[in-house]
């Protein structure tokens, strides 16, 4: 920053509001200062309000984190200080001023911060957008560089990886040169093997035994997930709850909002949580208000579970995906009446032949609720399980384009009914069926739907939930189904569907009334079978028809033929048309006594 020795009249200028944050635990920066953009002016207007968030540039942190797991060698690094390596333009710079004086004795002085300051709604963009151009300008010069730098960066924090130590060195070696031709220095390096580590100084290296993969724990203790780099596993930290003696709901959500699992790894633990926010939400309790006794000793016993996730550990490698003879990509889904969710496995086959299936990732979601004001009725399962089988496909479609693989898929669902609505069109449902069929067909397209038993869906885990002391010794969660090891051949069969036995009402079968209105043909079409004998016995019948007509009559003595008489002479026509000597009896019924004045039906012989 710089002084401002003569505050010159004119101009848009802001004074920031800072405070100190102090984090003794910090290995760099152990004191914090905050800058409030969003603090009001005499005007009502903040700077905040008056400045452009902009667009998120970088990958979120589940992609980043999903091929963080696939490298056999990790390397992590962050930036330091990324917001103050970035300048602002001079005629910006006075919207950011301060007021400082080292003591009170002290005038007060005047400053600009001429960077990027944290604080600012735009300062994520700012700094992240640089990122994103020194990646672009470098590609040509540091190409596997600027591939990380565009790809693996989630803010100022990198988690990369190599499956050659060589390549880690050369990777390495072009992140420094890159970062430092904008003055970006890469700090806090750390790797699963510290052969990598011996071209980087040593004040540059990360010492700490875990690294905190949680952005948010610079203020606040989390249930973070972390890594380990001697063992190269994940691990959780239990959060410190607060020190509040009630429990209220506001507590509940803020005790929740510290769980951080960005890959679902614990996730059966996590869906408790949200059940139970849920549960609050349908007693309609008030956020200050202090929940029953009861509640509030489910809360607490839920806080002292949680310790138990502290000797759980999670391998961070699933294998190396390129270098695999073999990949599969193999998911999960299943419902109950309080929640929903899905899990997917990667199982990969060396060219040796070992095998290997590891829990990629998972999501959960909680059971809508029933609303009668909004008219919304309670889901019923068979509606929940397919409501869980589109989460299935919507995570695969984020695994696939995160790790950017084609492997062969396969999906696995205990329900029959929604086997049963995958493998038809989504024409025959319902509106609530069809629309999400279409979306699931249209997602897996590439891989296959099959059945599995209740008792070996790992999901099943996941959709009813699980105290941490129970998840450690779920082998089915953390490494799939013991056949998943086994050729394809040993796999559970997918049962013949049956619609006959499932109830129609399950089934949801959209029913189609057609309205027709029913005519009778004209007996002319039953004259021949001939279209061009039927047009001739019709030019027969109509040129009857007209010179029997009383206007078109020229003769001297007639009567008036009556439209019964012509009727009747008509009828006689039909029957003669339908006999081979329709032309010679024709002519005989000109002697009928109805017609016989009439001197214009001789003309009807051929």
């Amino acid at each position: 920053m710089k002084e401002v020795i003569e505050d010159i009249d004119g101009g848009k200028k802001y004074y920031l509001p800072h405070h100190a944050v102090l984090k003794p635990d910090s290995t760099t920066t152990k004191l914090r200062v905050v800058f409030d953009a969003s603090c009001r002016t005499s005007t009502g207007i903040s700077l905040n309000d008056g400045l452009m968030v902009g667009p998120v540039v970088q990958e979120d942190l589940l992609s980043i984190t999903l091929r963080f797991r696939t490298h056999r060698f990790a390397i992590v690094a962050d930036i330091a200080k990324m917001y103050r390596m970035v300048r602002v333009q001079v005629a910006d710079q006075s919207l950011q001023r301060i007021l400082w004086r080292d003591s009170i004795e002290e005038p007060i002085r005047m400053f600009e911060l001429t960077t990027v300051t944290y604080g600012t709604a735009s300062a994520p963009y700012l700094a992240t957008k640089c990122l994103r151009s020194l990646a672009e300008e470098g590609a040509e010069m540091h190409p596997e560089a600027a591939k990380v730098l565009k790809q693996d960066f989630y803010v100022d924090d990198m988690l990369s990886g190599v499956d050659d130590v060589e390549d880690g060195k050369k990777l390495i070696q072009q992140l420094v040169e890159l970062l430092e031709s904008a003055r970006f220095s890469l700090r806090k390096w750390n790797s699963n093997n510290r052969e990598l580590l011996l071209n980087v100084p040593e004040h540059l290296r990360d010492d700490s035994s875990i690294l905190e993969l949680d952005s948010s724990s610079s203020t606040i203790k989390t249930l973070g997930l972390v890594w380990e780099p001697s063992t190269d596993r994940f691990r959780f930290t239990t959060p410190v709850w607060s020190s509040a003696a009630v429990i209220s709901k506001r507590t509940v959500l803020s005790d929740v909002s510290r769980l951080f699992d960005p890959l679902g790894l614990v996730g059966p633990v996590i869906i408790q949580a949200k059940i139970f926010i849920q549960e609050l939400w349908k007693q309609e309790c008030s956020w200050d208000e202090p929940l029953t006794a009861e509640l509030q000793e489910y809360w607490h016993e839920y806080r002292r579970n949680l310790v138990g996730l502290d000797s759980l550990s999670v391998p961070r490698w699933v294998e190396s995906i390129s270098s695999s003879a073999e990949v599969e990509i193999h998911g999960f889904c299943d419902a109950s009446e309080l929640a929903y969710g899905a899990c997917v496995y990667i199982r990969t086959v060396t060219e040796a032949g070992s095998v290997a299936v590891r829990l990629l990732t998972s999501k959960s979601r909680v059971a809508p609720l029933e609303n009668l004001k909004k008219k919304k009725k309670k889901q019923s399962i068979p509606r929940l399980e397919l409501s869980s089988a589109l989460l299935l496909a919507h995570l695969y479609e984020k695994v696939v384009q995160s790790l950017r693989i084609s492997a062969k898929s396969f999906f696995w669902t205990d329900s029959m009914i929604v086997k049963c609505w995958l493998s038809s069109s989504p024409s025959r449902w319902k509106q609530f069926v069809a629309n999400r069929v279409s979306e699931i067909q249209h997602i897996t397209k590439d891989g296959t739907w099959n059945h599995v038993a209740g008792v070996e869906n790992p999901a099943d885990i996941i959709s009813r939930g699980m105290t941490p002391a129970q998840l450690q010794y779920q082998h089915a969660w953390f490494d799939g189904p013991h056949w998943l090891l086994l050729e394809e051949a040993y796999r559970p069969e997918t049962k013949e569907i049956r619609e006959e036995n499932i109830e129609s009402a399950d089934l949801e079968e959209k029913t189609t009334t057609l309205v027709l209105q029913s005519t009778t043909p004209s007996e002319i079409f039953k004259l021949r079978s001939s279209l061009s004998e039927l047009v001739r016995i019709t030019a027969y019948i109509r040129r009857f028809r007209f010179n029997a007509q009383a206007v078109n009559r020229n003769c001297r003595r007639h009567s008036p033929i009556t439209a019964s008489e012509l009727d009747e002479v008509l009828q006689m026509l039909v029957r003669l048309a339908q006999q081979e000597s329709f032309p010679q009896e024709l002519a005989d019924l000109s002697k009928q006594p109805h017609v016989r004045d009439s001197s214009r039906i001789i003309s009807l012989k051929p």
